[in-house]
């Protein structure tokens, strides 16, 4: 086994005066932790500072606090701040093994470390970590292939994006803009053209103890809706007993679950393939049950989530969390137009789908791929 410090040098960031630091892109560009993961800066230095400091497109950094993100500065030359370090290689080390071996071992230090507010990463701590080190001739193999399935999952991942953009592009073809109406077409309060549905948060609400790993109904969790629609990873359930205690709150097929709290506009649809034949909200959601003669599902969905940037204005901030009150929500108004129009954007929208899931499988098998690997080099 190998310490790092023997095979690279770890560069500390310079405690740059933060009193110097400025938005005014004249100055020099100065990289803090935030900017190591996204590549690009919007901080600038007014101050003197040595080029030992310097930092070049391609260079190796690693952020000291948060989640110890590891990458490769992807801008302008900048100045390296503190609690940011580059990470530079020998010359028996190929540096993109090296990437790959710490983003490895930055992820196991980061799930061990106690934080209060935030993990803190010592550079006594990074110069101690051990690998092992093969020929270069294996450094380079190994790292061509993980390159290669870093290079699919990234392209994998735009792709689902560009869908979202196509889909966004076809509404607004379809509708117009949603947040001035520019088609004027007819409107009417949310109220009128869905019924809103709360949680039972009474007497029956369960416990702590009553939330189990599996059972009959699934309980749904804040991570189970995200912005993406139902994730189902970390799943909660309650007991069939629990259940027919309840009496409001529970989905009925071509549902929509939307959150309320915390993370306040995320959507979900309860379509006929999601795979729960019982699944009831926590008391931060509400169910929306449409007017199918008025309005589809699909249609709505994406209408809400392009007005959300319009709705979070509204949103109540006098509590500790976000939150989108029913009374609200009654008075945000939507657009409506024809329903032959609606259900054709459906159609669209579930053909972008069955794309979409081709995309994510590979992409699912990709990632998984990458991480068995990743154990099997690095452990």
């Amino acid at each position: 086994m190998t310490e790092l410090k023997e095979i690279c040098k770890v560069q500390c960031g310079f405690a740059f005066d933060s009193k110097k630091f400025t938005e005014d892109d004249s100055f020099s560009p100065l990289i803090r932790i935030r900017d190591v993961k996204r590549g690009f800066t919007q901080t600038y230095y007014t101050g003197e500072f040595s080029s030992e400091y310097i930092v070049h497109k391609g260079d190796l950094l690693v952020g000291m606090d948060g989640e110890f993100n590891i990458a490769r500065w992807n801008s302008e030359d900048a100045l390296l701040n503190q609690r940011v370090c580059r990470i530079i290689a020998n010359s028996n080390v190929n540096e993109e093994y090296l990437r790959f071996y710490l983003k490895r071992a930055l992820k196991l230090i980061e799930s061990k470390t106690s934080f209060v507010t935030v993990k803190h990463l010592s550079a006594k701590e990074l110069n101690g970590l051990k690998l092992n080190l093969p020929c270069m001739e294996d450094q380079q193999c190994i790292s061509k292939q993980l390159s290669i399935l870093e290079l699919v999952i990234r392209k994998n991942k735009k792709v689902l994006e560009l869908f979202d953009e196509l889909v966004k592009a076809r509404f607004v073809e379809m509708f117009g803009d949603p947040l001035i109406n520019s088609c004027q077409l007819p409107v009417q309060p949310m109220t009128d053209i869905c019924d809103i549905i709360d949680g039972d948060r009474g007497k029956n609400y369960p416990k702590s103890e009553e939330i189990l790993d599996d059972g009959y109904c699934l309980f749904l969790n804040a991570k189970n809706v995200t912005q993406k629609g139902f994730d189902f990873e970390n799943c909660n359930f309650i007991t069939r007993e629990k259940d027919d205690a309840l009496r409001n709150g529970k989905l009925s097929r071509g549902d929509v679950v939307l959150t309320t709290r915390g993370t306040v506009g995320n959507l979900a649809f309860y379509s006929k393939n999601v795979p729960y034949d019982n699944i009831r909200i926590n008391s931060g959601m509400v169910i929306l049950r449409m007017n199918r003669s008025i309005l589809n599902e699909i249609y709505f969905i994406e209408l809400f989530k392009m007005k959300l940037s319009d709705i979070k204005e509204k949103i109540a901030s006098g509590s500790a969390q976000p939150q989108l009150p029913i009374s609200t929500m009654n008075k945000i108004i939507l657009m409506i137009p024809p329903l032959e129009l609606q259900n054709q954007f459906a159609s669209f929208v579930k053909e972008i789908d069955k794309s979409r899931s081709r995309i994510q499988k590979s992409l699912e098998a990709s990632q998984e791929l990458f991480d068995s690997l990743m154990q099997e080099y690095f452990g």
